[in-house]
């Protein structure tokens, strides 16, 4: 299931190119071989761009892909915070401090098709793991969610990557008006889709855990969670075991699990 784990580096990286969209969303290529060698869909890397301790914290981002032709990988990031608001400030050249990769890594491809079900930033999760598919032959229906066309992230990642692309937008802005499960329930009833994996959203996740347990489709969840160290030593990741007493830590045991394996708050 998961990809044997290389030991993350902690690295002084360098920011080759950076690029802000509708004023939300930063965009960053950076460059650090160890990362984009050793990088499988599903890990991700704690960054801080930034001297001192305030913000004292790395940040987590989901690794959207990895070039190692060029020595460089790429993040997707939302400006929510002051942490994010720093970063979106550096400029093409600038220093970064990086650690990865973290977390397991997909390295289990024995399906046929695969449905990615995203919503938001969340998509950028999708993205290395929708090229990694496409290269091994497999069908990658991408089922993409945001509240407005402008909030649509990974779009034009996605669509070369996919066999079928479909959109859903809250107010109707593109594609489809209302929520993306309608479009995974309806393409479900016409194709067989052997595994779902889904990220951005909670309501989504638990649709995915329904037609886990009722339709025969294997579904997997990547989790986020408060993260200190993206190491395992803070425990600010933990996330309860469904049917089984204990806690899995997101950042070692995960990003991605099996849906049926946890339990889904809020």
């Amino acid at each position: 299931m998961f990809a044997m784990k290389t030991e993350p580096t902690v690295k002084n990286s360098k920011i080759i190119s950076s690029s802000i969209e509708y004023r939300e969303y930063l965009y960053l290529t950076i460059e650090n071989k160890d990362i984009a060698e050793n990088s499988f869909p599903g890990q991700f890397v704690m960054i801080k761009g930034w001297m001192g301790y305030e913000p004292l914290l790395f940040r987590p981002f989901d690794i959207v892909s990895a070039d190692p032709l060029n020595k460089t990988f790429r993040l997707i990031i939302k400006i929510t915070g002051k942490g994010t608001d720093i970063l979106k400030h550096l400029k093409t050249g600038n220093s970064i401090r990086v650690i990865g990769p973290l977390g397991n890594g997909l390295d289990d491809f024995n399906c046929k098709s695969i449905g990615l079900l995203l919503r938001g930033v969340g998509a950028a999760a999708g993205v290395f793991l929708a090229k990694t598919a496409k290269e091994k032959g497999i069908d990658v229906h991408t089922f993409l969610s945001a509240s407005t066309t402008e909030r649509m992230v990974g779009k034009s990642d996605l669509l070369p990557l996919s066999s079928l692309m479909q959109t859903a937008t809250d107010d109707g802005s593109e594609g489809y008006k209302g929520n993306a499960t309608d479009l995974l329930a309806e393409a479900l009833k016409k194709n067989k889709i052997d595994r779902v994996y889904t990220c951005g959203s909670k309501r989504f996740a638990r649709f995915v855990k329904e037609i886990d347990r009722d339709k025969g489709t294997k579904g997997f969840v990547f989790l986020e969670g408060f993260m200190a160290c993206g190491m395992g030593d803070c425990h600010g990741c933990a996330v309860k075991k469904d049917g089984e007493e204990g806690y899995y830590l997101v950042c070692q045991d995960g990003p991605v699990f099996p849906v049926s394996k946890v339990v889904l708050d809020g």
